[in-house]
């Protein structure tokens, strides 16, 4: 009985071992192509950004997408002018289903709390955590995308929604907090783009052409040309974030998966053992048994 029992919880354990070793390889796909996909996006909104700059460094553009906006009062010396010089800031922050018992975020969210205190601050907060977060701490969230509002098309959304708020409220910069090991310290700066710092992801580094710019020709004019080229940078800027977020949890599911496959080795393994020791045991009992039984036999037959 007891070894029909460890058979069945062996052949359990191997069909766990198997489901467990199929999620891995299809993460191992996934991984791989996320990470093609990121490398395209990295290297277009790079692109965007160098053709952004070297058209600003020909022309001398002033655009408050690209540079960073001065503030209107210089004297700091009175209670008025440090109150309007105060910074006010947007912060997307976007956080992952987290399908076992980790704690990803704490260390961004610390992070949050720390840069919020000597500005204002209004958040687009994506995914049921960094929503909590915000409820927590009672910060001012413009728009919340949840986990099933993570759509293919939620970069565009996103591109558009920005550079809307950030005409309309003024903000001195655009922050976005994804979990990565590529940027653990440090939110990333989408707006102004000359503050875009995605140099970590850098896989092929763009070769900058200020000094080919004059001779581009630029279709219908220099500032529609700028205005869709900055939707276009956005997109990609907030799709390569986007990304990265997906990509880091599969890496973490990935390395979970291989946890539970490694203690299901040693688990199979050690059921394994019991099983050929009980294999023994039960052949040495029915051995016993046997001679035990021809003995008894014997003598009945000798009486």
């Amino acid at each position: 009985m007891y070894l029909e029992k460890e058979k069945q919880r062996k052949k359990n354990l191997e069909k766990i071992y198997k489901d467990v070793t199929n999620k891995k390889n299809i993460l191992l796909i996934d991984i791989l192509k996320l990470n093609k996909k990121m490398q395209f996006y990295v290297n277009k909104a790079l692109f965007n950004k160098e053709t952004l700059m070297a058209l600003k460094n020909e022309y001398s553009v002033k655009n408050s997408f690209i540079t960073s906006k001065n503030l209107i009062f210089t004297n700091k010396n009175t209670k008025i002018s440090k109150f309007f010089n105060k910074e006010k800031r947007l912060w997307i922050y976007l956080t992952e289903e987290q399908k076992h018992s980790t704690d990803s975020y704490s260390r961004y969210e610390k992070l949050i709390l720390s840069k919020i205190t000597k500005s204002n601050n209004d958040f687009i907060t994506i995914g049921s955590r960094a929503y909590e977060f915000s409820l927590e701490n009672k910060l001012n969230v413009l728009k919340n995308y949840t986990n099933d509002e993570k759509t293919d098309d939620l970069a565009i959304k996103l591109s558009y929604l920005i550079k809307h708020l950030y005409l309309e409220n003024k903000y001195s910069s655009v922050q976005m907090v994804i979990n990565t090991n590529k940027n653990k310290k440090q939110e990333f700066t989408l707006l102004p783009l000359e503050k875009f710092d995605i140099n970590k992801f850098i896989f092929n580094k763009n070769e900058t052409f200020n000094n080919e710019v004059k001779n581009f020709q630029i279709y219908p004019d220099l500032t529609a040309f700028i205005e869709n080229e900055v939707n276009i940078f956005l997109e990609n800027a907030i799709q390569s974030l986007i990304i990265e977020s997906n990509f880091f949890n599969a890496k973490n599911n990935l390395i979970t998966a291989n946890q539970i496959i490694n203690q299901l080795d040693e688990e199979i393994d050690k059921m394994h053992k019991h099983i050929i020791k009980a294999k023994r045991e039960k052949e040495i009992e029915d051995i016993v048994m046997y001679f035990t039984k021809s003995k008894e036999t014997k003598n009945n037959n000798e009486k």
